[in-house]
């Protein structure tokens, strides 16, 4: 954790983390979530709604924001993967959507929607992936709250957490 630094030198940090200042000052860790990140992941999926298809519940003493790095940073900056199936194997293609909910599941932040069409190019070359930096527009999940992944298909299917493979970025702050 840093400590005692001046507004200056705490606002430099920021601008270069792409956080804001007080963020800045508590332990950040970047990291890629998959599927075994999750408390669940996949499930039956409808078209025309979007249907819970991932969910993970902040710890005590950590918060956590969508995406993580600065997009005028791009080799700071996390990117998207995302390659969604069913149990047969088949491509289960439709809109992705990252939120924020409350520990009582009444308040939701909707964070960002991408079509998963575009999400599946390459796991390993940036040049085809989609960036996503924090999303620092938004608030942090914090202790007891969710950050939930939400599917919106093309066509009525399931999505099955076996055959589907996901790289998602987060930031997670250190509180303690």
């Amino acid at each position: 954790m840093v400590l005692g630094l001046g507004n200056g030198v705490a606002n430099q940090l920021a601008e270069t983390l792409g956080r804001d200042p007080e963020s800045a000052q508590a332990q950040a860790f970047n990291r890629d979530f998959n599927v075994g990140n999750f408390d669940s992941f996949g499930g039956d999926v409808t078209s025309g709604k979007f249907t819970e298809i991932g969910r993970f519940e902040v710890p005590s003493s950590t918060e956590y924001s969508w995406g993580y790095g600065r997009a005028a940073n791009p080799e700071n900056q996390g990117y998207l993967y995302v390659d969604l199936q069913n149990s047969t194997p088949d491509p289960v293609e439709g809109t992705i959507r990252f939120t924020l909910q409350s520990a009582t599941g009444r308040q939701e932040i909707v964070v960002a929607d991408f079509d998963t069409e575009k999400l599946d190019a390459s796991k390993t070359d940036r040049q085809q992936q989609v960036p996503f930096p924090e999303q620092v527009s938004t608030p942090k999940a914090s202790e007891d709250s969710f950050i939930v992944v939400k599917f919106d298909p093309a066509s009525n299917d399931t999505v099955d957490a076996a055959e589907s493979e996901v790289i998602l970025p987060v930031t997670e702050y250190d509180l303690s």
